[in-house]
């Protein structure tokens, strides 16, 4: 069995890396939305500052030239669905809409 190149081994862990971002992302967008409305019990108020949270922070890896665009976008869409998945659980176990 031939072993596998350097550049190989690179390409697989870049791709458990941009795993392990889009994890995070949802994780905290999940986390940030629910923190926000137990403490404010706005959920409108939680979900935009949850938004603008994850927009502020692409627009500063942006600026840092640490994304692409392209990244940036898929984030923002990972951030979404994890204010989505935060809604469903809010609104499945009743806190109070």
């Amino acid at each position: 069995m031939a072993s596998r190149t350097k550049a190989e081994r690179f390409d697989d862990y870049q791709k458990e890396m941009i795993h392990k971002d889009k994890i995070k992302h949802f994780l905290i967008s999940f986390s940030l939305l629910a923190v926000i409305y137990l403490l404010i019990r706005d959920l409108v108020l939680a979900v935009l500052t949850t938004i603008l949270f994850g927009l502020v922070k692409e627009l500063f890896d942006q600026v840092r030239k640490k994304n692409t665009v392209k990244e940036s976008i898929a984030d923002l869409g990972v951030n979404i669905l994890g204010i989505v998945f935060g809604i469903l659980i809010i609104a499945l176990t009743n806190l109070k809409l």
